[in-house]
């Protein structure tokens, strides 16, 4: 797979992006932080380091991510990692100093106490060996939408580029937190906050465009080698017994299964298609649909619904228009969505360059037709 096919510009439906809704009251002043010397990495030591990594491209800075998992831009304006299943991490841009940000933490802890946050660890000012930064453990009881009783977030700000500073929210949407033991609960901490630093310590500002909300990137990994092609598949919750089957276009190989869904190439369109399945209990398929094609940037070409079966999806497509110094693409996205039986949201999402035809809601008239097996209708 190309390093463009892998940006397929998909809205990534992991359940770990709600964060930028849920946690919006308090990233909008609750939170600012410091700045360092944009000599402390030079733009091209980075880039010899990291020429083999992702190259993600947001708010002026350019980020080498490594090639593991998945990463993503997302239109409420955050850059989305997940390199494990345990946990999101969603980095931000702000304005202000680590300093000032320290001077006024009494205040910001009382907005997010205020708000419903509990403070699971004090906030810490670190000088570490590299520059200053803050680091603390916030979370809330019965979160919409989590799987646990109370969703935990580590809180980690670092110096950007001078005049701008690094904000990275880490979820720990994959794991119940709670029930670990303490030197557990620790030992996540740590290595998250690790992670999540190395990502921003190797970030250098750049003139480059950015990347466009929802340019997406993820692990290449063929899961059938042998070049098998397949007519259908599922998706189970072995704990629940249930399944979903669905059928699969003419030619057409299964190339990633991991937190983001399921990842189709139909290798004689050269389109990708996306499948995923959401436990989004506050919002109904139409909804989304309707929310998430209004935050485009790009002008809609086709919006509406199609019924298949007992099923209703709610769908849009749009196209950017990309010009290179020697010829010029048309990338196309087409985005669905369905309210399933057991209460989840079935997502499709389609990629393709230079193949109008993954515009238009006939292409996935196989994915649209479902079978759903083992739950009734919540």
């Amino acid at each position: 797979m190309s390093t463009a096919e892998k940006r397929a510009f998909f809205t990534a439906a992991a359940g770990g992006f709600l964060l930028a809704a849920i946690l919006g009251l308090w990233f909008m002043g609750v939170l600012s932080f410091g700045g360092r010397d944009e000599e402390t990495v030079p733009a091209e030591t980075a880039a010899a380091e990291d020429r083999e990594s992702w190259e993600a491209v947001f708010s002026g800075m350019k980020f080498f991510l490594p090639k593991q998992g998945m990463a993503a831009v997302h239109e409420s304006g955050c850059l989305n990692v997940r390199q494990k299943d345990e946990y999101l991490i969603q980095i931000d841009m702000e304005d202000d100093t680590i300093e000032d940000m320290w001077a006024r933490m009494e205040d910001k802890k009382k907005v997010l106490t205020d708000s419903g946050y509990r403070i699971e660890k004090e906030p810490e000012w670190i000088d570490g060996t590299d520059s200053p930064h803050i680091r603390y453990v916030i979370s809330m009881a019965d979160e919409r939408g989590s799987d646990f009783r109370r969703s935990y977030f580590e809180v980690l700000l670092l110096p950007a580029d001078g005049q701008r500073h690094f904000l990275a929210a880490i979820r720990y949407d994959g794991i119940d937190v709670e029930a670990l033991r303490e030197k557990q609960r620790e030992s996540l901490y740590d290595e998250a906050a690790d992670v999540a630093a190395d990502i921003l310590k190797r970030a250098v500002p750049t003139d480059e465009e950015d990347d466009l909300p929802g340019t997406f990137w993820m692990e290449d990994e063929n899961l059938d080698p042998g070049g098998n092609l397949l007519a259908g598949d599922c998706m189970t919750d072995g704990d629940d017994g249930w399944s979903l089957s669905y059928r699969l276009p003419p030619d057409s190989q299964l190339v990633s299964d991991n937190v983001a869904g399921k990842t189709y190439l139909d290798t004689k369109h050269q389109i990708y298609i996306l499948l995923d399945v959401t436990d989004y209990t506050w919002e109904t398929a139409k909804q989304k649909a309707q929310s998430l094609a209004q935050s485009e940037l790009s002008r809609i070409h086709d919006q509406g619904q199609v019924e298949v079966g007992d099923y209703t999806f709610y769908y849009y497509s749009y196209s950017v228009l990309e010009y290179g110094e020697k010829e010029k693409l048309l990338h196309s996205y087409f985005h669905a969505y369905c309210d399933l039986k057991n209460g989840s949201i079935y997502s499709v999402y389609g990629y393709a360059d230079d193949c109008p035809m993954a515009l238009e809601p006939g292409y996935y008239a196989d994915v649209f037709s479902l079978t759903e097996t083992g739950l009734a209708r919540k």
